[in-house]
């Protein structure tokens, strides 16, 4: 066994590491309701941060939009409570934001157990840049993307007829754009986590690549309305970042040796 690989797993442990940190099915759903216990106390939190600015947030929301709508046009409530659950919406989209650090830092501690010594070290920076590539893609979403696809949607707007998009409509279009993009920007990150671990690597990537692609422009019209510039806008991203990923996994993957090597530490 080399060097590096008596680094990487110590003389001693392996499955015996392994086991003293097994759970049974009762601690696992013990450990899940916590986790789930403290992601939504983090939410609580945010949510009170950023509720009484739901107004101003959406003020936020609305600004690639603004400037494409044609004289006569704009944004409309047409239920007396509209805008106000609409703010409140807002407020709780915001707060997801606002607590994705220790959201994602509770998903990768539920993991975690299940991880060798030396693969649980990965688990804070991997909490720090999951929120990083999740507020990353919604930015790359708000900036790029949706300025690009409303003022196509917005252009089919003529003199006899105008655009009145309700707020709630709207607002519903938006979120599921920027989570959607923001959860997209995960996938080089699981990918450098699942081949650390041996799980995958850039050979068995390459060979999926293919439908990789018609995956990408799945969940592209799934993300987007019906119009296929807005799907392909989305889907090529996707395809970079899976490309991005393949890279990852060669650069950075756990040769084979690696991998085996706990299994060798119990077979000795």
């Amino acid at each position: 066994m080399t060097d590096d690989l008596t680094e990487d797993v110590p003389e001693g442990e392996g499955s015996d590491e392994v086991e003293a940190y097994r759970m049974t099915l009762l601690e696992h759903l013990i450990e899940l309701r916590d986790r789930l216990v403290k992601a939504g106390f983090a939410m609580v939190v945010a949510l009170g941060i950023t509720l009484p600015f739901g107004s101003e947030i959406f003020d936020f929301l609305i600004q690639p939009t603004h400037e494409h709508f044609a004289t006569g046009s704009g944004f409309i409530y047409t239920e007396v409570g509209e805008k106000f659950i609409t703010d409140l919406k807002v407020g709780l989209f915001a707060a997801l934001f606002l607590a994705s650090p220790f959201l994602f830092a509770q998903m990768w501690g539920f993991v975690a157990p299940g991880l060798y010594k030396h693969e649980r070290r990965m688990v804070v920076p991997f909490a720090v840049l999951s929120s990083g590539f999740f507020i990353l893609g919604a930015a790359f979403c708000y900036y790029g993307i949706l300025p690009w696809g409303m003022k196509f949607f917005l252009s089919f707007a003529t003199g006899d007829i105008a655009a009145q998009i309700k707020v709630s409509a709207y607002l519903g279009f938006v979120t599921k754009f920027l989570v959607g993009m923001g959860l997209v920007f995960q996938m080089p990150l699981a990918i450098f986590f699942l081949a650390r671990l041996g799980i995958v690597d850039a050979a068995g990537l390459k060979s999926f690549r293919k439908y990789a692609v018609v995956l990408s422009f799945l969940v592209s019209s799934f993300l987007t309305p019906p119009d296929p510039g807005t799907q392909v806008a989305l889907a090529l991203p996707m395809i970079v970042l899976y490309e991005i990923g393949i890279l990852t996994a060669r650069l950075w993957g756990k040769p084979k040796a690696v991998v085996e090597a706990p299994d060798a530490a119990e077979a000795t």
